[in-house]
């Protein structure tokens, strides 16, 4: 009995609208015609990080660096100056590339991790050195 119900109400025939609710139905379209469409506008992140392939000239530049191993357990920081957050504490014989000198400090890049920060440089020496 239940699946003869499940069936008529399946294969049931909507009947005709009242002309009311056709005129109803036609007004709500004028009314949403009438109305101006929403701005869509795509949010990402700025700058993207993760979205985009390296530049090959990042990656050429990166074989021109200089290369440096950390003498000691040596903090990464956000900036130059001890006052700067930490960023990781890497530690003694982190091989690194230098991007950038400011005095004393270094803008380095982790071989190992990938992460950049700022070290004091007079705790480095070249890679190449044992």
């Amino acid at each position: 009995m239940a699946f003869e119900d499940a069936v008529k109400v399946a294969l049931a025939v909507p009947e005709p609208q009242s002309t009311e609710m056709q005129q109803d139905e036609e007004d709500k379209a004028d009314a949403d015609a009438q109305l101006s469409p929403l701005a869509v506008r795509e949010v990402s992140s700025s700058p993207k990080v993760f979205d985009e392939p390296e530049n090959l000239a990042d990656q050429i530049d990166d074989v021109s660096r200089e290369r440096v191993r950390t003498t000691t357990d040596l903090n990464l920081r956000e900036g130059p100056d001890p006052a700067y957050l930490k960023v990781e504490t890497l530690p003694n014989g982190t091989k690194l590339l230098v991007l950038e000198k400011d005095g004393k400090w270094r803008r380095v890049k982790s071989t190992t991790s990938g992460k950049e920060g700022w070290i004091n440089g007079t705790l480095v020496k070249p890679a190449s050195a044992q």
